[in-house]
């Protein structure tokens, strides 16, 4: 498998992922919270920085802060994705943990997305703690979930749709490939509903990428299907990436698709994230967003996602 030639945000492909699939993505990390909570909480995202205690600060930026309520019980958990484990700070973490309990007074649960990183790595460091004559005075860890550690086939028919967007950096053999791939891909099309045709080509053009298939590699994932009599979905996968101009951006490097695409994945983004905040969204609003075609201008509104508090103030971004 090679190398895409087309530059990706990470940090952007990985958090649409966590925000759109939010449960999860914390279910998936620590499983034994299905058996905690007797059915999901509702779950609505909330900050996405912190405010600068000095302007000579950096923003203590991190991926999806969302607010779990259930029954009498309230938790923050807190899903972040680190691509490169240099750039990771546990410090940083630990600050902007601090920052949420001291906000929202609710205990955080920090989830750090590690797609490149084994547990066993030397960088990677867990936890921090001081301690003098034998009392402790500070104590800090997080739940790391490194995806090199995780066996692909373990979660081969899985139905959490986490596990199988995450499939291209877990562990498999080259013999397996295809079937992790299949099983990759057949996921998105089971646990994600044809009515949500952008999510559905959004996800696949994920795996697609992440997995860097090469025109051989996609040639034999062709006629893998169809000794399978399952030809038609790879025509499918094509004719979704197409659609959204993804393909052409890709493969044929027109730049006309790759803005497209991530003008189709802005718009996405915005009609997931506000109605979450906001509540159901209003036909007109709706309708504005879909007429959105300036990247720049869907780039504002969403760093502005935190300051829009109602409907009316969207539609002045809109306008």
């Amino acid at each position: 498998m090679t190398t895409s030639e087309t530059p990706q945000s990470h940090d952007l492909n990985f958090k649409t992922i966590l925000v759109e699939n939010s449960w999860d993505a914390i279910t998936f990390a620590i499983p034994k919270c299905e058996q905690f909570f007797q059915y999901p909480p509702e779950i609505v995202p909330i900050r996405e920085e912190t405010l600068k205690l000095f302007f000579s600060d950096s923003f203590l930026r991190t991926d999806a802060p969302f607010l779990a309520t259930y029954e009498d019980l309230a938790f923050t958990f807190l899903l972040e994705h680190q691509h490169d484990l240099y750039s990771f700070s546990i410090y940083q973490l630990a600050r902007y943990v601090s920052h949420l309990e001291e906000e929202y007074e609710r205990d955080v649960i920090p989830i750090v997305y590690f797609p490149n990183a084994s547990a066993k790595s030397k960088a990677l460091l867990k936890e921090t703690k001081s301690a003098f004559m034998g009392k402790r005075y500070h104590y800090f860890t997080y739940e790391a979930v490194c995806l090199k550690d995780f066996r692909a086939k373990k979660y081969l028919g899985s139905s959490n749709i986490i596990a199988r967007l995450m499939m291209p950096f877990m562990r498999f053999s080259k013999q397996d490939w295809l079937e992790v791939l299949d099983n990759a891909i057949t996921g998105v099309l089971e646990l994600v509903s044809p009515a949500e045709g952008l999510r559905r080509s959004k996800y696949l053009d994920f795996l697609t990428y992440y997995f860097k298939l090469d025109k051989e590699e996609w040639k034999v994932y062709q006629d893998y299907k169809q000794a399978q009599n399952q030809g038609e979905v790879t025509d499918m996968i094509r004719s979704f990436l197409k659609e959204e101009g993804w393909i052409e951006g890709k493969n044929a490097g027109k730049i006309e698709g790759k803005i497209e695409g991530k003008i189709e994945h802005g718009r996405d983004m915005l009609l997931s994230l506000f109605p979450q905040k906001l509540g159901p969204i209003p036909v007109e609003i709706e309708r504005a967003i879909h007429a959105l075609k300036d990247v720049n201008r869907i780039d504002n509104i969403l760093a502005r996602f935190m300051e829009i508090n109602d409907w009316q103030q969207l539609k002045q971004y809109l306008n």
